[in-house]
């Protein structure tokens, strides 16, 4: 009985702190990927984790960014003249 009881109390605090209550439907998700930008004072590092989670979440629930668009929205962050200096390498 004590057992049962300390495992069900650890899968409540797994589930509060592990397990989304509310996923974003993916219309919402797709917006966010179509208008993702790098903040400011955010490292590169932490850009590219943030961009590689949202679309691990839009896998997730089977939605398919073709490969080129994928690219566009990931080069869409930087400057003009950045952006032309990366398409042109």
């Amino acid at each position: 009985m004590l057992y049962e009881t300390y495992v069900t109390k650890m899968w409540e605090i797994l589930e509060k702190k592990y397990l989304t209550k509310s996923i974003e439907p993916p219309p919402h998700l797709k917006r966010r990927l179509y208008r993702f930008q790098l903040k400011k004072g955010l490292c590169i590092s932490e850009h590219m984790n943030n961009y590689a989670n949202l679309l691990t979440d839009l896998v997730n629930m089977d939605v398919d960014i073709e490969e080129e668009n994928k690219e566009l929205i990931l080069l869409n962050f930087l400057p003009d003249e950045e952006y032309e200096t990366v398409v042109l390498l």
